[in-house]
């Protein structure tokens, strides 16, 4: 084999270290070195993968997974003397993915941040942009702003991408301070006059105040008994109802049987008879608030639910093998919609509808003057073309039916009218005025594509003179009903009315009143807990005006204003301070009272004699003896008792404990009965006729075995649920966790099935 002849090197070479590289070896390591690339940073790993699908080879996409900054949750974090300087810091565990923005940034051609287009992603892609920059000094960072995730939209926002808008980002930080100042600052005080772990919150206590206030109100609330008087009447055998018109309620039997008497074997007289036309405007597209409201009405879904479902349909979700962003940015208060997709919607209502079903001209639902965040539409598909019917059997139910509400209210807001004929009658009998009143549907417009169409009752066409039999007279017995409890479809709605909070905040601020156990659901209404007034009860009457509604909604106008540059932060949060801190002060002053007024009795230690106090404990309400530790004596609020479980040992109600092994029923007894009952889940064990119950492992870790161990040794270390494997049909599948997203797995087979979440933090309150 000959020998080869080494080229000859040049005499230029640069310095690595000790090694030195010539300028031909460098070239040489050029062409291997990967091209440039662009990097876009978005905040979920979702919607990453779905830009990325778009974007090709040319971008990088990286996750921040949420923020990577705020502020400490171990202190104020807050100089309040230096105008309200918020101490921002990583937050912890962020620090390698921030590593990896940096080490990416720093070899990107072009740097771009396409966080959520609202107050909260411009303060993530702000605090993005300040940790960039620390190592990719100089380097120009644009900000893109995506309000659907389509390859189109997305193109477009990266074009024309700019800077990060600073007004948005002090409203926010203006917002999180005051949150901060408020939940840290007086949820201390409730510690030192309730108990420990309890919480306050800006817009969660006044969330908490209307649902307290309206239990008073049903509380007080006296129902009075009244009677409708209705009359069947016909006219050529068609029959029809009348009611008696009355100006005072009929209050008496006696009086109802009075009148049904002189009705009786009379006749009518048609005194008169009216019929017009009414257009019913189409319903306006879905927002945030409307988007819960809905989705609580038909499918019972929580607000947080419903806002899981929505953010996996705006990030992305698989159809025929491609992750496909179905849905605009769901965190909106605007009704507007862009006119290409007006554009896109009418073509679809006349090919699928006929153009009886297309108005002259687009239908304008945003007419209220008032302020949306930035260019925000209203919740609608990205592709209107993708009907819901196309996506059974594709997608997950619950993303069916959120999706299939939002892409029908989008295409019937621009739909026809409907039109409805009203009647009404005027009817005479025995001196009596009777009203009749009927409706039928002429044309039913934007309902056909609702798929819902109301339920109507008609009378006959009358004419004034004409006579009418009598077939029935009937009395109803009614009562007078109290204001009803919230729902929180109808608490949502009634915050966003009184400008409460904003899209961003309904959802995680019902979570939170939940979480602190200061509202409990029954059925489908919020009703508060003793623990939940007893808070309100101690805050409205020492904050009224943080805590009042109105400067609460006088509070998220000036947000707004920091937002158009009306206002600056600093102005804000020193008006909202200067009366805050008098009655943080005067609350301080007198905290020994407040506590001995909560916790004062009427009665005595049977043990001795001394005044009992009743005080809150982790497990509820219990009276203490005044003279603890000298007198140890306490005993169970009757509000603790658990009724329906009753001790195995001497009959008696027992309350829930937690101790070294778990929670467990305890006697209320105690310790004068030691009778004990484990705490079950109301699952049966898949392996024998035993309960599955709570335990807790020697490092404090629950976990969830039978109640017939040591006989049977079913174990899990996640909740059991009662739920069939699809697969191999075992009774039961454990619930567990990754980031925000949650499943069902089969102990048995390790079948998968997705139950709900996303992969993205959920905005702070």
């Amino acid at each position: 084999m000959p020998k080869r002849t080494p080229s000859r090197k040049s005499e230029s070479t640069i310095e690595a270290g000790t090694k030195k590289t010539t300028t031909e070896d460098s070239t040489l390591n050029q062409k291997k070195t990967k091209p440039l690339r662009n990097l876009l940073i978005v905040e979920s790993p979702t919607k990453a993968r779905t830009i990325k699908n778009y974007l090709g080879q040319d971008f990088e996409v990286l996750a921040s997974k949420g923020h990577i900054k705020d502020l400490p949750e171990n202190r104020l974090g807050v100089d309040v003397k230096n105008n309200f300087r918020p101490e921002i810091i990583i937050l912890p565990g962020k620090g390698p993915t921030v590593r990896e923005i940096q080490q990416k940034a720093l070899t990107a051609k072009e740097i771009y941040i396409g966080s959520d287009p609202d107050r909260e992603g411009e303060a993530i892609a702000q605090h993005i942009k300040e940790e960039i920059l620390k190592k990719a000094k100089n380097k120009p960072v644009k900000r893109a702003l995506f309000f659907e995730i389509t390859k189109e939209e997305i193109l477009k926002a990266l074009q024309n991408a700019g800077d990060i808008d600073e007004k948005k980002v002090e409203a926010q930080k203006a917002r999180r301070i005051l949150d901060r100042l408020v939940g840290y600052m007086v949820s201390p005080l409730l510690w030192r006059t309730i108990k420990k772990g309890l919480s306050a919150g800006r817009v969660q206590s006044v969330a908490l105040r209307l649902i307290c206030e309206r239990e008073r109100e049903r509380l007080s609330f006296k129902k009075e008994k009244f009677y409708i008087i209705k009359v069947m009447l016909s006219l050529d055998g068609v029959r029809f109802w009348a009611t008696l018109k009355v100006d005072e309620p009929i209050s008496s039997k006696k009086q109802a049987d009075a009148i049904l008497q002189e009705l009786r074997n009379r006749s009518g007289l048609v005194e008169k008879f009216e019929k017009k036309i009414l257009k019913i405007k189409p319903y306006p597209p879905l927002k945030t608030s409307t988007l819960q409201q809905e989705a609580s009405r038909r499918f019972r879904f929580s607000p947080g639910k419903t806002m899981q479902v929505a953010q996996r349909l705006y990030e992305g979700v698989i159809v025929e093998g491609k992750n496909t962003g179905l849905i605009t940015y769901m965190r909106t208060d605007s009704l507007r919609l862009s006119d290409k997709a007006i554009a896109q919607i009418r073509t679809l209502i006349k090919k699928n509808f006929g153009e009886n079903y297309l108005p002259p001209s687009p239908i304008k639902h945003d007419t209220a003057a008032k302020l949306v965040q930035g260019a925000h539409e209203a919740i609608r598909p990205t592709k209107p073309e993708l009907d819901p019917r196309n996506l059974e059997g594709k997608i997950d139910s619950d993303l069916l039916r959120i999706y299939g509400l939002i892409w029908k209210r989008a295409l019937a807001c621009q739909a026809n009218y409907a039109e409805e004929q009203l009647k009404e009658a005027v009817i005479r009998v025995a001196g009596y005025t009777l009203i009749a009143r009927g409706k039928k549907l002429l044309f039913d417009g934007f309902y056909r594509i609702l798929g819902e169409i109301p339920q109507y009752e008609d009378i006959p066409d009358l004419a004034p003179g004409q006579t009418l039999d009598i077939v029935d007279v009937i009395y109803e017995i009614k009562e007078t009903e109290p204001p009803p409890r919230y729902t929180e479809a109808s608490l949502i709605r009634t915050m966003e009315q009184l400008g409460i909070g904003r899209p961003s905040t309904y959802a995680p601020t019902l979570e939170t009143l939940y979480e602190r156990k200061y509202i409990t659901r029954e059925k489908v209404f919020i009703a508060p807990t003793e623990l939940g007034i007893q808070v309100n009860d101690v805050l409205v009457p020492r904050f009224k005006e943080i805590f009042e509604i109105k400067f609460t909604a006088r509070m998220e106008e000036l947000l707004d204003q920091i937002e158009s540059g009306q206002k600056s932060a600093i102005e804000v949060l020193k008006e909202f301070y200067e009366e805050f801190q008098k009655e943080l002060q005067n609350f301080k002053e007198n905290i020994k009272g407040i506590r001995q007024d909560l916790q004062k009795t009427t009665e005595t230690c049977p043990l001795c004699g001394a005044p009992l106090l009743l005080k809150w404990s982790r497990y509820g309400k219990f009276y203490a003896c005044s003279r603890y530790p000298d007198c140890k004596y306490t005993r169970p609020s009757e509000s603790t008792l658990v009724e329906n479980v009753k001790c195995p040992l001497c009959g008696k109600s027992m309350i829930l404990v937690e101790g070294k092994t778990g929670r467990y029923y305890r006697c209320s007894d105690y310790p004068a009965c030691k009778g004990t009952l484990p705490y079950t889940i109301g699952v049966k064990c898949p392996e024998c006729a035993g309960e599955i119950i709570e335990r807790k492992g020697r490092k404090g870790k629950v976990f969830y075995g039978c109640s017939n161990y040591p006989e049977c040794k079913f174990t899990s270390a996640y909740i059991p649920i009662a739920h069939q494997c699809p697969k191999c049909n075992y009774p039961v599948m454990v619930e567990k966790k990754k980031g925000k997203n949650t499943f069902l797995e089969c102990p048995k087979c390790g079948f998968r099935e997705r139950k709900e979440g996303n992969d993205e933090e959920s905005p702070d309150i």
